[in-house]
């Protein structure tokens, strides 16, 4: 198969359904530390943010409780991922469809690479994806994504994701984004990605819209 690009995705709330597995499983690692649980609300804000955010929001321990915090959500998390984790609906035919397009597929995250794998191990997709990238060092989301573009070697990349990050890290490689209107990004969140979807099956058709239009601006043929 033709490969003619890489399309890079966050994980959450851009292909999975966060809450369903995640809110219980820090609601439990709250009560293990003694906390009262948090609204379904104020945790959805969270994710895309690093972990440590979620120690200080949540907890309000500068830091004091975090490493006991990010262990007891692992832990829960290995129980409540394969019970109750979830991608968005259509989101396996939309990877599917753009494999067969010749795109490489791609997971850059703000999670560590842990996460990232019992999510697409247990969800059923971690096959369909060439490069995992977690937050693991200290490099920015944007350098993440640098490596990947590099490592990938296609001259079509394009960010897909829900939070401000995504497209931060996708104008900083000069590289297009799409925003995900459906997941955790707050109003007027995705306002400068370049283009914006309402689900899942609407991005084979906008990456081909763009791999069109980058092909035509470099005066190429695009694959059909």
């Amino acid at each position: 198969m033709r490969t003619t690009g890489t399309v890079i995705f966050d994980l959450d709330g851009t292909l999975h359904c966060t809450e369903k597995a995640l809110v219980p499983a820090i609601r439990m690692a709250m009560a293990d530390l003694g906390f009262p649980p948090a609204s379904a609300e104020v945790i959805n804000a969270l994710y895309g943010e690093p972990l440590e955010v979620f120690s200080r929001v949540l907890l309000s321990d500068e830091g004091k409780y975090h490493a006991d915090f990010q262990r007891s959500i692992r832990k829960h998390q290995r129980t409540t991922l394969p019970r109750s984790g979830a991608l968005y609906p259509g989101t396996l035919d939309m990877l599917e469809e753009l494999r067969i397009m010749g795109m490489i597929l791609a997971v850059c995250s703000n999670a560590g690479l842990d996460y990232i794998g019992l999510v697409t191990r247990s969800l059923g997709i971690i096959d369909l994806f060439r490069f995992l990238v977690g937050r693991d060092g200290q490099a920015s989301k944007a350098d993440r994504v640098a490596g990947i573009i590099e490592d990938s070697g296609t001259p079509f990349n394009v960010m897909v994701g829900d939070r401000y990050h995504d497209i931060q890290a996708a104008a900083e490689n000069g590289i297009p984004s799409i925003g995900c209107l459906y997941g955790y990004g707050g109003e007027g969140e995705m306002a400068d990605s370049d283009r914006q979807v309402a689900s899942p099956p609407e991005i084979p058709k906008v990456v081909r819209e763009l791999l069109m239009g980058t092909a035509r601006s470099a005066g190429a043929t695009p694959a059909p």
